[in-house]
């Protein structure tokens, strides 16, 4: 039975990404509509949604470093070494918040089921991608002001970003599904969020915990992913050293994969009910 959802996964993947490519100027367009309408409204457009992770940052500098006198592990610079998972932190929550409202915000398609809804979600991965870029060219910028050096282990976290996106797919058609249904789950995410936002390594290192506990921390797949970006741009670390976060993230993401094709199957015939 696993083997025969597996297996269909596998084939709903084909199925999907052919679709993707044959649609690819439509996702575009409406990426760059979403990126527009989102951020091109305000007086100060997108530069809202530079400010609230760079002020995090500056609270989290000054009171880890200047009240605590926390270090990072090797005397690594405490901003870039925390820039390196505020960006893809920035970039999975800031996905995870819209995903809820992506089918109800295209409710003229709702009625017309030989529409695959299921693109959409890729549309909101997309617009996010542009504000992570921006992220990541301020990230270079600190990197190399901090004598952080350039390496091909940068290269590596189109990985890391990768297999965010594929995770956020999965939560997507979850949320976007239910929420047409039930109205809380947009609280429910926001609620998820704050709490991942302590329950991740962004401001702190699995190396300053027990081994005790470690494990406790590892279950979340975030952590593999956070990690996974100082590997690539601080430490300078190759992804395949560690085999068992590997092994559990993608077993993770792929049962979330699973439920997220198996709820909007289920729901999508009720959509226009709604």
């Amino acid at each position: 039975m696993i083997f025969d959802s597996i297996f269909g996964l596998f084939r709903m993947t084909r199925m999907f990404v052919a679709e993707l490519f044959g649609k690819r100027d439509l996702i575009l367009s409406l990426s760059v509509r979403n990126f527009k309408s989102a951020y091109f409204g305000s007086l100060l457009g997108v530069t809202w949604v530079l400010i609230e992770p760079l002020v995090y940052v500056f609270l989290l500098w000054f009171f880890f470093t200047k009240a605590l006198k926390f270090q990072p592990p090797e005397g690594y610079p405490f901003v870039p070494w925390l820039m390196a998972t505020m960006v893809l932190w920035n970039f999975f929550s800031l996905t995870l918040s819209s995903s809820a409202g992506t089918f109800k915000n295209h409710s003229f398609l709702l009625k017309r089921p030989e529409f695959n809804m299921a693109v959409l979600p890729v549309v909101n991965i997309i617009t996010a991608l542009y504000i992570h870029a921006i992220f990541i060219a301020i990230l270079v910028v600190m990197l190399l002001m901090n004598d952080i050096p350039f390496t091909p282990y940068w290269f590596q976290s189109i990985y890391y970003l990768f297999a965010t996106a594929i995770l956020l797919l999965g939560l997507a058609w979850i949320a976007a599904s239910l929420n047409l249904f039930v109205k809380d789950v947009g609280n429910i995410i926001g609620v998820a969020l704050q709490i991942g936002f302590w329950i991740s390594p962004i401001f702190w290192s699995l190396e300053t915990f027990p081994k005790g506990y470690r494990f406790l921390l590892e279950l979340n797949p975030l952590t593999y992913l956070m990690e996974g970006y100082r590997k690539s741009f601080i430490y300078g670390q190759p992804f395949w050293i560690d085999v068992k976060g590997f092994v559990y993230f993608w077993s993770v993401t792929l049962v979330v994969l699973l439920v997220g094709v198996f709820t909007y199957k289920k729901l999508r015939p009720h959509f226009g009910d709604v």
